[in-house]
């Protein structure tokens, strides 16, 4: 052995994950990096402080470690026979508490903006900060040297150090190291990978993309909360721990929507059967899934009893690699969220003499989106860090609020148990209402419509290739067909079925419905014969309004009345029907989640209300393109949230939409809106992401958006706003809607 090396190690299973987490981020601050704080008193001098610290690291070898992994099988932690701790001395004397307070929260950035090689000795330095009553000393360590179950020990040699006072030998963290190498690895592995059989797609929290500075957050929970959990943990025959694990699976199951939760926890990894091994410095702790599934029916105590059970087995096996637990089950990532219960011993912190050194706070962090750590005190402590955009608060307090939940009635059912706090759910209830605004006209689409050819009669209502109708003139056109809707026996409250290609003249067909106070139910003319005749059979219309009824009555079951819309009439009066906010406006056939047509009502006050939205308002959907398929709901956004508004319906040539076209009637037709399926958003995106410049919104709903199409839009259309609309057509059309960021 070199003469300057006093040992070589090997890592436990921790190390080995924070040493291959530690490679891979080297930007940044180090998100291992363990600041601890100390109390010093005025009477000892920073000299003795300085020398306590490098006895420490005396005491305890391995906190002289560095890490090694180059060219090597496995990584190694090479201990130093001896090393210098790195010591910056800082003076405050003469500052006013709130400016030596401001001085020590720079001192203690700085020291986090540093980052520790791994493979160079040693990985500690500390700071020592002398002020009028005293002083402070600040020992900053890598995580991969101790855990927080050491953190009394150190307290209690560094102290005893200081004050000169005998400390019996230390027991040698390399002694856990052999114990461990001596352990079953193959067992371990198998109990593990049992408890995790069967598990499907890991239920994740954070959204993919590049870290973040953590967010934090602290509570307090009552003592009584505190004192009424630990009663309600005794009478249910488990640990506080497996409460608060319980706790954090049922709201990560909320967030989440899956049923097979699983998280990480944080064990001590303190072998029982080890002499010595309470007093010894280093770094024990195991970071290891916990799997809560959840069972209907099932009441919050028997839950919690099944899951000590399910984790009480597992015990023996809590040295297990938890990367080699991930491998053998064939999982990606299994979990982006860890718990960590810290019930260890403490300093007692009355010593507050001249001569006395206290521990008085130790902040650490993870690379984990989501950490949260119960302190088990007089009153529990629940800290909580979070990355990736997650809020830390909002973490907290629902946590919180299941824990206040469990501690009520043990034989609850855990379906009962909300995640959401009261404030939380009545705003986004409040959300959901929108915000109040003055109704805008008649709640009717008829009222609307009738007050916009009031205000602009002569402006475009409707525009196709070669032709333009305005707003009087589709009134007029509308108000033709509706007189022979009525002379044909259409009555206020039947079901009028349009079998039209894209046109004009579908729009002048469902003004005139609705003016016959009938509603429209869309019907595909490319759709098989077998599905237009179950629709029909279905939804039982008392005509059918065609372009041309040779063709048309030949796909139509036999009886049906047919009415052909391009047949001249001169005008006729008719009785208005007074046609009320809930009176039904269209019959829209989704296709069914299980794969049978379902039919969806559509009222009234839902298409005015939708036009309303000031998601439209503004002007950039004065020109809003009309190119789905009508028997799709986004054609009620294409054609009434520009007519209700005042702007545009331009509609599309009849013929297949492709990105080419889009081109072509974006910047011919002076479109300004239009929506696309992701699918197709996505084709545009690869194919010819320019063909939608000229937009101001281009809106895409009904699947998933893919982050990768929106930058590309973005990339090529920067004046183009994307908008990630998603509702049912129960809703609607838009239920949400995302705008997305700019780059």
């Amino acid at each position: 052995m070199n003469a300057r090396i006093a040992d070589v190690l090997p890592l436990s299973p921790l190390q080995e994950g924070l040493l291959f987490h530690s490679a891979r981020q080297t930007e940044g601050p180090d998100p291992y990096l363990v600041q601890a704080r100390f109390l010093v008193g005025p009477a000892i001098a920073g000299d003795t402080v300085r020398a306590s610290v490098s006895a420490l690291l005396d005491r305890h070898p391995n906190l002289r470690a560095c890490f090694r992994h180059e060219r090597l099988d496995r990584p190694v932690q090479v201990v130093p026979k001896a090393v210098r701790v790195p010591w910056t001395e800082v003076d405050l004397t003469g500052l006013t508490p709130d400016e030596a307070a401001t001085r020590t929260e720079e001192v203690l950035r700085k020291d986090a903006a540093l980052r520790f090689d791994v493979a160079r000795p040693p990985l500690v330095r500390a700071t020592f900060l002398r002020h009028g009553t005293g002083a402070e000393l600040i020992v900053s360590f890598h995580h991969i040297l101790l855990d927080g179950w050491s953190m009394p020990v150190v307290e209690r040699d560094l102290a005893a150090l200081v004050a000169g006072r005998p400390l019996p030998p230390a027991a040698p963290y390399r002694d856990y190291l052999v114990w461990l190498g001596g352990q079953d690895r193959q067992k371990a592995e198998a109990a593990w990978c049992e408890s995790l059989e069967g598990l499907g797609r890991p239920a994740l929290l954070a959204p993919a993309g590049p870290d973040t500075a953590p967010d934090r957050s602290r509570l307090w929970l009552t003592t009584a909360l505190t004192e009424r959990l630990v009663r309600r943990a005794a009478e249910a025959g488990v640990t506080l721990n497996t409460l608060v694990q319980v706790s954090w699976a049922l709201v990560l199951a909320r967030l989440t929507g899956s049923r097979d939760l699983v998280f990480g926890a944080v064990v001590s990894g303190r072998p029982h059967d080890l002499p010595g091994v309470e007093s010894m410095v280093g770094l024990f702790i195991n970071t290891l899934p916990v799997r809560v599934r959840l069972r209907d029916g099932e009441r919050v105590d028997e839950l919690l009893r099944r899951i000590q059970d399910e984790q009480s087995r597992l015990l023996e096996h809590h040295h297990a690699r938890a990367a080699e637990v991930q491998r053998a089950v064939g999982a990606g990532e299994l979990f982006d969220s860890i718990i960590a219960f810290e019930n260890f011993p403490r300093g007692s912190g009355s010593d507050d003499g001249p001569g006395a050194v206290r521990l008085v706070s130790v902040n650490d962090a993870t690379h984990y989106p989501v950490t949260i750590a119960a302190v088990a005190e007089d009153r529990l402590l629940l800290s909580v860090s979070c990355r990736r955009g997650i809020p830390a608060a909002a973490v907290t307090e629902r946590l919180a609020h299941v824990l206040e939940q469990l501690a009520g009635s043990p034989r609850s059912p855990v379906a009962d148990i909300d995640a959401l706090p009261v404030a939380e759910r009545h705003h986004l209830l409040a959300l959901a209402d929108g915000p109040a605004r003055t109704p805008a006209g008649p709640a009717t689409l008829t009222g609307r419509f009738a007050d916009r050819v009031a205000r602009t009669p002569d402006a475009p209502a409707v525009d196709t290739e070669g032709e333009t109708l305005s707003y009087a003139g589709l009134d007029a056109a509308s108000d033709r067909l509706a007189g022979r809707l009525v002379r044909a026996g259409v009555e206020p409250g039947d079901t009028v079925a349009l079998l039209l290609p894209r046109s004009a003249s579908l729009v002048v067909a469902q003004l005139a419905v609705l003016k016959a106070g009938a509603c429209w139910l869309p019907l595909d003319p490319v759709h098989p014969t077998e599905r237009l005749a179950r629709l029909m059979a279905a939804a039982g219309p008392a005509l059918v309004l065609t372009e041309g009824t040779a063709p048309a009555a030949a796909r139509l079951p036999a009886g049906v009345a047919v009415l052909d819309i391009t047949e001249a009439s001169a005008p006729a009066p008719f009785d208005r029907v007074d046609n009320q906010p809930g009176s039904a406006a269209c019959a829209i056939y989704t296709s069914g989640s299980t794969g049978e047509p379902k039919g969806v009502v559509v009222p009234h006050r839902a298409i005015t209300e939708l036009a309303a939205d000031g998601r439209f308002a503004g002007g950039a959907h004065d020109r809003v393109l009309l190119h789905n398929p009508y028997t799709f709901d986004a054609s009620t956004y294409e054609v009434w949230v520009p007519l209700l508004n005042g702007g545009t319906v331009v509609v599309a040539p009849a013929e297949a939409v492709t990105p080419e076209l889009l081109q072509r009637v974006v910047r011919e037709r002076r479109v300004t809106a239009l929506m696309l399926t992701p699918e197709l958003l996505r084709t545009v995106a690869e194919i010819a992401p320019g063909a939608l410049s000229g937009l101001r919104e281009v809106w895409s709903g009904g699947d998933v958006l893919a982050p990768g199409t929106v930058l590309r839009i973005q990339e090529h259309c920067p004046d183009t706003v994307v908008v990630n609309g998603y509702g049912p057509t129960e809703t609607t059309v838009f239920a949400t809607a995302h705008t997305a960021p700019g780059r």
